[in-house]
């Protein structure tokens, strides 16, 4: 079973409460009622052979982990409040390494104004964790992943592909950047959102689930790849724009505004144009013309057997989707 079919059949055996606004993967965040107040809710556990978090920086690791499980509220369109987490580590970790780890959360959720509230600890025989936030949502407007039938524009905070590199290198995982001040310049403006948690097209590929008889026309070109991408993965041998099909993620926030609107200067690039009178489905341009139309999700790393797998279908998809003019 892959992950969707596990939650699908968990969720078979619960009734959901009334007071909950959202239906099942409609929002990165759960959407509670809590009195006359909406709450987003998130639970995320990461281990490295499933989010391929590298750990040789622990307090880079810990404040990936922070940001990560923020991400969703502020996909959410909610403001990160309270935080909890339960951390597992194994009998020979050390103090620089705990110590590390603690000081990374401790800085993401000192700039996201967020509180730890306490947690659990336990043992394994290498490190997971397990991150919960929840917060508010302003005038009680949550962002969903489910977009109206209008014309739109697609757009994308920061950067792209730098974590994907990492991974399919075996090179250290770069830092996630909070998009706290993103989130809040575009969230009042914004028709849905999601994060890249899992890649670009991964996120991409949710959003055309969710909204399948929209027509989501993304420019290749315009997708903002990280710096020196390009090269470094021309290096290692593949072409950069693999790097935005595997499954470790940025982080980003990558979300749909009215076509007539548009986000502050140097809050986020427009990388497509969603149309609801137009052929449903995903159509990736390169130079003005249809490149190749995307009609199956790109692989995760939870349904492969060996992260080489993992990468080795990954290559596969790169070769049919982007071909002989792929970055």
């Amino acid at each position: 079973m892959n992950e969707a079919e596990i939650i699908r059949c968990f969720s078979s055996a619960f009734t959901r409460s009334p007071l909950q606004r959202n239906g099942l993967f409609e929002c990165d965040a759960e959407i509670i009622s809590i009195g006359d107040q909406l709450w987003a809710l998130t639970m995320d556990e990461f281990t490295p052979d499933e989010d391929l978090f590298s750990s040789e920086f622990p307090q880079t690791l810990g404040a990936n982990l922070a940001v990560a499980t923020i991400s969703d509220l502020l996909a959410a369109g909610a403001t990160p409040t309270w935080f909890m987490h339960a951390v597992s580590l194994p009998k020979s970790v050390d103090n620089n390494f705990v110590a590390g780890l603690a000081e990374g959360i401790r800085r993401v959720l000192k700039q996201a104004s967020c509180q730890l509230c306490g947690g659990d600890i336990g043992c394994a025989e290498t490190w997971r964790y397990c991150g919960h936030a929840m917060g508010p949502v302003p005038g009680n407007r949550p962002l969903t992943r489910v977009l109206p039938r209008t014309q739109q524009k697609l757009w994308v905070t920061g950067q792209l592909g730098d974590a994907n590199l990492a991974a399919l290198s075996g090179s250290p995982t770069p830092s996630f950047e909070l998009r706290l001040a993103e989130s809040l310049a575009f969230r009042e403006l914004a028709t849905g959102c999601i994060d890249t948690s899992g890649g670009f097209f991964d996120a991409l590929w949710t959003l055309h689930s969710l909204n399948p008889s929209l027509e989501m026309e993304i420019e290749l070109d315009a997708l903002p790849l990280a710096s020196g991408l390009v090269e470094a993965s021309h290096a290692l041998g593949f072409p950069a724009d693999a790097a935005l099909l595997g499954g470790a993620g940025e982080y980003e926030l990558l979300f749909a505004l009215p076509s007539k609107l548009t986000p502050p200067e140097g809050v986020a690039t427009c990388v497509g144009t969603i149309r609801p009178d137009g052929e449903a489905g995903i159509r990736l341009n390169r130079e003005g013309a249809l490149l190749s139309e995307m009609d199956t999700p790109p692989p995760c790393p939870r349904d492969a057997a060996t992260v080489a797998q993992h990468v080795q279908e990954v290559m596969q998809m790169a070769h049919r989707l982007f071909g002989k003019v792929a970055r």
